[in-house]
């Protein structure tokens, strides 16, 4: 072959060669940094958090296994353009459950039922869950969660707030700063007044406080909303935070509330974490009005809980019974799940 055809083939394998490079190249930075608004140097903070992760790292949800629950969650998630992991949680004995029901001297609470207790081992299954996985952060979702359709923008808007309460400097990118263990999205309580240090911010899809749906065994909650008008919400330290619906753990905070609510000592898990907000013990921030609530099926169908029905409270009503029955999600404006299943908004009642 003539030395001038050898070269000729020779610059045309180095160009394919660079060729080739460059593509991995653009597909990585495509991958990791323009999918990525963290990571985009022009980008800001809030960008993350109306990503597919909501600005966390991983978003997991607490699930016994496929249900109406995890169905109508996944509809929501799709519609919403959010990404689930759902994993398999292990399974607990009886003589697991009963043991942590007497855990701890007899002087402190201890779990009032053996539902409590089994929801509250489950979360320590899937806290242990995100510490193997060593996750900056985590939002926890229980199954059964809902959010309004414009649940990434209230993000963005709850990452600026975050941010500007807790001083986060422009050096820190995270979407949330990193001042907190427990952010608290999803919950059923939390009083706010004109006297709690708090930063008030816009969000239209803030509820009416006069419209604030209570739950019976927290009526009291409505009744502290001072200051809040339509179309805002509060950032504060958690004083008194009931319902686990959704919350977000860093990585140094998942490690924390593992010691801390491993050794069960009260009522239930979230009134364990409601205490260690309130004494400290754990660095917790809460939104109210909240921005996920649990969907409610219909009511005359007889649907509980799953914690109610661990504690065989009632009877469970077959799903095939309601499923395709629109139901109402409180204290969300317009319900992605029901948008996703009945193409409706589906609020609670009243509202």
């Amino acid at each position: 072959m003539a030395p001038y055809l050898k070269l000729r083939q020779r610059l045309s394998f180095n160009r394919l060669k660079y060729f080739a490079a460059a593509c991995i190249f653009a597909i990585i930075t495509y991958r990791y940094v323009y999918r990525n608004p963290a990571l985009r140097l022009w980008s800001k903070p809030r960008d993350a958090a109306g990503n597919s992760t909501l600005g966390f790292q991983k978003i997991v949800v607490l699930s016994e296994g496929p249900s109406w629950r995890t169905r109508g969650l996944k509809a929501a998630a799709k519609y919403s353009g959010i990404d689930l992991d759902i994993p398999i949680q292990p399974p607990l004995t009886d003589e697991m459950i009963h043991a942590f029901q007497k855990m701890g001297p007899a002087s402190v609470p201890h779990p009032s039922g053996r539902g409590e207790a089994k929801n509250w081992l489950s979360f320590l299954d899937i806290i242990k869950y995100i510490v193997i996985q060593d996750l900056e952060s985590a939002l926890i979702l229980e199954d059964d969660v809902d959010w309004d359709v414009f649940i990434k923008n209230s993000m963005k808007l709850l990452s600026d707030a975050v941010r500007e309460f807790t001083w986060t400097g422009k050096e820190d990118r995270s979407p949330y700063g990193r001042s907190w263990d427990l952010l608290w999205i999803g919950h059923c309580a939390e009083p706010t007044r004109n006297d709690t240090r708090r930063l008030l911010y816009d969000d239209p899809s803030a509820l009416h406080p006069g419209k604030y749906i209570a739950p019976h065994w927290f009526p009291w909650s409505r009744e502290y909303m001072d200051g809040l008008t339509p179309g805002k919400r509060s950032v504060q330290r958690g004083q008194h935070t009931d319902c686990s619906f959704a919350i977000a753990l860093s990585r140094h905070g998942a490690i924390k509330v593992l010691k801390f609510a491993g050794k069960g000592e009260d009522t239930s898990f979230d009134t364990r974490l409601k205490n260690g907000c309130k004494k400290k013990d754990l660095s917790c921030l809460v939104v109210t009005p909240e921005l996920m609530h649990h969907y409610v099926p219909p009511a005359e169908f007889g649907h509980i809980s799953t914690v109610a029905a661990a504690n065989e409270r009632g009877s469970r009503a077959e799903e095939e019974e309601f499923e395709h029955i629109m139901g109402n999600t409180p204290n969300i404006l317009r319900s992605a799940r029901c948008k996703a299943l009945f193409d409706s908004t589906c609020p609670g009642p009243g509202q």
